[in-house]
């Protein structure tokens, strides 16, 4: 699953979850730049990745080459 999957499924879940990015940005304790970051598809540190995802109701799984 490359990036742009994953923002795919994170933008899916807000819309069915009707959260704003503030909202999830205090429910994942991550900072609201974080949250734009990820939306806007930039890099950001896998542990706040992971916690937006939680929020969301989302997973990844890394397969390592």
């Amino acid at each position: 699953m490359d990036a742009e999957q994953i923002v795919e499924q994170i933008r899916s879940a807000k819309q069915q979850k009707k959260m704003t990015l503030q909202e999830i940005a205090s429910q994942s304790e991550v900072a609201i730049r974080t949250v734009n970051r990820i939306f806007a598809g930039e890099d950001v540190r896998y542990s706040s990745l992971v916690a937006v995802l939680e929020v969301l109701g989302l997973s990844i799984s890394v397969n390592a080459a």
